[in-house]
């Protein structure tokens, strides 16, 4: 891996973590959704989709505003408060679990699983960074999945 990239993981990480809750989720649903087509081949493989797809059920089985609120518990783990689905599932996955965790759930955004408005416009912190995460080099975009999931 080049300076380069080492920089720009460093730099959309540190910039993702700065974000709100919610500014974090549309960035990962955007992004997501953005390259989807390319994820399944790097995010499936060799990861047990039992793990993931009961994760999926659990928030799909929610009320739509229950899954706003359990998804953000899952970006944010430091927030309190009641829990809509069980945490320690999530944090108990490996990271590429998480990867695929989030690209099932990417997949039903929209459908089963509420999705970003289509007249939503993300804040400027969000816009800065998926602006910053528009490159073709899809290894970057998991390996920056990775870091922050």
């Amino acid at each position: 891996m080049t300076s380069t990239n080492v920089n720009f993981l460093e730099q959309s990480g540190s910039k993702f973590q700065s974000l709100d809750i919610d500014d974090r989720l549309t960035v990962l649903a955007l992004l997501y959704t953005e390259i989807a087509d390319e994820i399944p081949a790097i995010a499936l493989n060799d990861v047990s989709n039992e793990k993931t797809a009961n994760l999926v059920a659990q928030i799909q089985n929610l009320p739509q505003q229950e899954q706003v609120f359990a998804l953000r518990q899952l970006v944010h783990q430091g927030e309190v408060g009641e829990t809509a689905i069980l945490t320690q599932e999530y944090t108990s996955m490996s990271v590429d679990d998480k990867l695929a965790f989030w690209y099932h759930l990417a997949q039903n955004l929209g459908t089963t699983i509420i999705g970003v408005p289509n007249d939503y416009i993300p804040s400027e912190k969000a816009t800065e960074v998926i602006d910053l995460l528009d490159t073709p080099n899809i290894e970057d975009l998991v390996t920056f999945f990775k870091r922050v999931l």
